[in-house]
C-alpha cells in the first residue's frame, strides 16, 4: 500500500496517458498533465494542493486506480475529502477543512468522498455501479422505479460538458437545480423534525419532479432530444445528487 501512495501516485500525476486506463471516467483528457503539488504522500495517506478541477480529476484517477491496484477487493476501502478555498486561504486551514470533509466521508460507511459540501460513495460520484451503491432501505423503497441509464453525479456533468449548452443556459440550469435541492433538503428536515414515517420520508425522492420539468423545459431543444439525460434527471434515484451536480457545473463555468 505504501508503494501505491509514495511511488505510483507521483507517476500517475506526471504521466496520466500511460497510467490512466481507457475505462476510467475522466473530464480532463489523459494527455493533459495536471498541475499538482504533493504536500505529503506516505503510508495510506496523502495531502495534495492544486487547482480545484485538477484536484477533483486526480481524486477520481486515484480512486479508480486504487480499485484496480487492490483487485477490486470490497474490504479494502478508500475515503477522501476535498476542500475548495480561495487562493489566499492559508494552507494549514485548507488541510483542516479537507480533513473535516474526509472525516465526513469516513462517517458515510467508508469508501466515500466529501466534496462540494456533500458526501457520497465514490461509485455515486462516478456513476460506476448503478443502484448498487445505495442504502438498502432506499433501494427497497424505489424498487418499483425503472433504473436510470445515467446514474450519479459525474455522468450528468460529463453529458452537459459535451452538449456545450452555453453559459446562460448553464446558469439557469444550475440555479433551478439548486432550488430543487433546497426544496428537498428543507422538506426532509421538516419530516425528520416531525418524526414522519419512512413512507413520508420517501416522498423526498419525488418532490423534485415539478421543478425538474420546469428546468428541462428551459434547456435547448437539442438537449431535450437526449432521452437518457432527460429521463434520468427526472428519475427519483438521482434526486439526492442535484446539489452536487449543480455545484460542479457552476464551478466549471467559472474557469
Amino acid at each position: 500500500m505504501s508503494y501505491f501512495f509514495k511511488v505510483y501516485l507521483n507517476s500517475l500525476a506526471e504521466d496520466r496517458k500511460t497510467n490512466v486506463s481507457d475505462k476510467m471516467k475522466q473530464l480532463t483528457p489523459d494527455d493533459q498533465r495536471l498541475n499538482l503539488l504533493f504536500i505529503y504522500a506516505g503510508g495510506d495517506d496523502l495531502f495534495i494542493s492544486g487547482g480545484w478541477n485538477e484536484i477533483v480529476e486526480f481524486a477520481f484517477d486515484i480512486y479508480q486506480s486504487f480499485r484496480t491496484y487492490t483487485g477490486n477487493n470490497e474490504y479494502i476501502t478508500l475515503s477522501g475529502g476535498i476542500s475548495i478555498d480561495d487562493i489566499k486561504f492559508p494552507l494549514y486551514q485548507a488541510a483542516k477543512t479537507s480533513g473535516e470533509a474526509e472525516d465526513a466521508a469516513k462517517g458515510n460507511g467508508r469508501d466515500s468522498l466529501g466534496l462540494f459540501g456533500q458526501v457520497f460513495k465514490w461509485n455515486e460520484w462516478l456513476g460506476i455501479e448503478t443502484i448498487n451503491s445505495l442504502d438498502i432501505d432506499v433501494k427497497k423503497y424505489l424498487d418499483s422505479e425503472a433504473k436510470p441509464n445515467l446514474f450519479g453525479i459525474f455522468p450528468f456533468v460529463e453529458r452537459l460538458e459535451q452538449q456545450d449548452i452555453g453559459v446562460n443556459y448553464s446558469r439557469n440550469f444550475v440555479r433551478n437545480l439548486l432550488i430543487t435541492a433546497q426544496i428537498q433538503e428543507q422538506a426532509l428536515e421538516k419530516f425528520k423534525e416531525n418524526k414522519k414515517s419512512v413512507e413520508a420520508l420517501g416522498t423526498r425522492y419525488y418532490l423534485h419532479l415539478p421543478k425538474i420539468a420546469y428546468t428541462l423545459a428551459r434547456l435547448p431543444q437539442y438537449v431535450l432530444k437526449d432521452n437518457d439525460f432527460r429521463t434520468s434527471l427526472k428519475n427519483p434515484y438521482n434526486a439526492p445528487y442535484f446539489r452536487a451536480i449543480a455545484t460542479w457545473i457552476e464551478l466549471l463555468n467559472r474557469r
